[in-house]
C-alpha cells in the first residue's frame, strides 16, 4: 500500500466521534499530506485526536481502499460498507 497498510504507525487525526466509536468514518481527507478520518458531521463541540492509523484498519478493514488516495484529495462514503467517491479536496478560503 502506498501510504498504510494495516500495521501502520500513521498519526491520523479522527473527531471526537470517530475516536469514541460512536460513528463511523464516512470522510477521509489527505488534504496536505495529512490524513484525517472524520464522521462527515458538523456537530463537533470538541477538539479531535491522533491515533495511530492501524487502530482504525482494525475498526474498519474497508478503509484499506484508501491507502493510495492521492493528496490533496478526500473521499466520502454512506455509510460502512458503502463505495467510496474520491474527489479533489476543496481550496481553503
Amino acid at each position: 500500500m502506498a501510504d498504510f497498510d494495516k500495521h501502520s504507525h500513521t498519526p491520523a487525526f479522527v473527531c471526537p466521534h470517530v475516536f469514541r466509536e460512536e460513528r463511523p468514518v464516512k470522510l477521509v481527507s489527505h488534504a496536505d499530506g495529512d490524513w484525517q478520518f472524520l464522521c462527515g458531521e458538523i456537530d463537533h463541540f470538541e477538539d479531535g485526536h491522533v491515533v495511530g492509523l492501524a487502530h482504525l484498519l482494525e475498526r474498519d478493514p474497508g478503509l484499506l481502499v484508501l491507502a493510495d488516495l492521492a493528496t490533496g484529495w478526500e473521499a466520502e462514503r454512506d455509510g460502512v460498507g458503502a463505495t467510496w467517491r474520491r474527489l479533489p479536496c476543496a481550496p481553503n478560503d
